[in-house]
């Protein structure tokens, strides 16, 4: 690089920072300021290279990746990146080139967390590996400021000239954008409606001016993980600040003129709440091209070792409208996800026609999702119970209505006696006080009783309705009638 383009690229960046004091002191509001800051910031990022090449040795293959990675980065994606490049030695190369993939299972020493959040925003790490078809590349990436780790991406490179290429490709693919989100505009009616379906992404860096096409870092479809960030009155994030909102993604769409607007995919009613509140912001991190499947489980929110096996699972995609079926859970109350044609699938878990989860996910993002549920085995323990008294109460009126037809024809054919025995045996039939004391007692019942209010609402609405069922099939004005019609037949025959 010539003295006069490392000149003029300085005077950029001081222009840059000169403009963003100027918004943030001179602002109309300290939330806009906030936000421009946050548009005008760019990543600090800490690249760790890790590379073996012991198969075919190069001693000088590590620098001069160095070297040429730093160099693409200022020519292509700087000032979006501010770029350290460190070549690993020692212990940490050895892990790198070991443990790419479980370097936050058992964090130490170098790979800390807390400590590798200190004072950058991305870390990202990369392993070139040779082997006999040319090299392998790994790469992997923490986000400091929501401390998620990214998935492993890796590529296979044959040809040599091709290296710091692919490697900065791959490095490309593995960064995860970080948003903000923010609600659509109108008014608060309109705001909270939207917010539950539509929200507007707010990219970090992305009013910095660009040397290169950076669309790659914007795809519409890509799904993204919604966070909530508490920080501390000093502006710090701590670890235990920052969690998942739960059961909840975003799909990045298109570009309007207010931003990027996102759909909300959510099994929730208000997965943002109705407004921000104090130091609590919304996130939204990228999930980079997850692979592979996601075994989604279903448990007892009571008792997380209760799977809930033999429940029905559906499937529907985002724009799709039916659900398809995916069949039952299985004994641990488990179902496992395959990638759809969306990057986003829901499921739909339902017991006996009643839905009882709604839960979007990323197949491949994560390997395993817990999902507590209201425990249900109440609610099916009184449906039991019910359903065989039902079954009992349909024999009772098939029976009833067969009698009745029985005693009208022995009345009609003058054959008296025979017709009071036929009423005897209908009046000795189970009536409606039996049963009602059959529901009661099972209604009673402890175990069909549920401390949670929504299973406990529906198991008081399966009793509710079969005690409509005995009003309407179990009258007693038929039995009366019939005993009246006896009467009369037998003081007529009588005269």
């Amino acid at each position: 690089m010539s003295p006069i383009t490392a000149h003029l690229r300085n005077i950029s960046h001081l222009l840059v920072l000169a403009l963003l004091a100027t918004l943030v002191m001179c602002g109309p509001s300290t939330n806009a300021a906030e936000q421009k800051y946050w548009e005008l910031s760019p990543y600090r990022v800490q690249l760790h290279l890790a590379v073996d090449d012991s198969y075919r040795p190069q001693p000088e293959l590590g620098p001069r990746l160095v070297a040429d990675l730093q160099q693409q980065i200022r020519a292509t994606i700087y000032p979006l990146w501010t770029t350290k490049i460190t070549l690993a030695t020692g212990p940490e190369k050895q892990r790198l080139l070991t443990q790419l993939d479980t370097l936050e299972k058992n964090p130490a020493g170098n790979f800390d967390v807390e400590k590798l959040t200190l004072g950058c925003d991305k870390q990202i790490f990369v392993i070139v590996v040779s082997t006999p078809l040319g090299m392998t590349l790994k790469s992997r990436e923490l986000d400091c400021t929501t401390r998620r780790w990214g998935a492993v991406q890796q590529r296979q490179v044959r040809q040599a000239w091709m290296l710091s290429t692919q490697c900065l490709d791959l490095v490309c693919q593995t960064f995860s954008p970080l948003a903000t989100i923010r609600p659509i505009q109108g008014d608060d009616k309109e705001k909270a409606q939207a917010l539950n379906k539509n929200v507007l992404l707010r990219f970090r860096g992305s009013d910095l001016p660009q040397q290169t096409d950076l669309s790659f870092l914007t795809v519409p479809g890509e799904a993204y993980q919604p966070l909530m960030v508490r920080t501390s009155s000093s502006g710090e994030v701590k670890a235990d600040s920052i969690r998942d909102i739960p059961w909840t993604y975003l799909t990045l769409g298109e570009k309007k003129e207010d931003g990027w607007h996102a759909a909300v995919h959510t099994g929730t009613r208000r997965p943002f709440g109705v407004r921000r509140r104090g130091r609590i912001e919304h996130l939204a991190l990228a999930i980079r091209k997850p692979t592979g499947t996601t075994k989604v489980r279903f448990h007892a929110r009571h008792d997380a070792t209760q799977g809930l096996s033999g429940y029905e699972v559906f499937r529907r995609e985002p724009n799709a409208i039916d659900s398809q079926p995916m069949g039952l859970t299985d004994t641990v109350g488990a179902v496992e996800v395959l990638p759809g044609e969306s990057v986003v699938t829901l499921l739909f878990l339902r017991s006996e026609g009643q839905l009882l989860a709604k839960v979007p996910v990323v197949p491949g993002a994560k390997p395993v999702i817990e999902v507590p549920i209201a425990d249900d085995t109440a609610r099916l323990r009184a449906q039991a119970s019910l359903t065989s008294l039902t079954e009992r109460l349909i024999d009772t009126v098939a029976q009833r209505n067969i009698l009745i037809a029985r005693v009208r024809d022995r009345i009609k054919n003058g054959n008296l006696d025979e017709a009071q025995k036929l009423f005897t045996d209908l009046d000795n039939l189970p009536g409606r006080a039996k049963f009602n004391q059959d529901i009661k007692s099972a209604e009673n019942r402890k175990l069909n009783h549920s401390n949670d209010p929504k299973v406990q609402a529906r198991i008081e609405k399966l009793f509710a309705d079969t005690r409509k069922l005995l009003g309407r099939f179990l009258n007693t004005r038929q039995i009366s009638e019939l005993q009246g019609e006896l009467t009369t037949a037998r003081r007529e025959k009588s005269s």
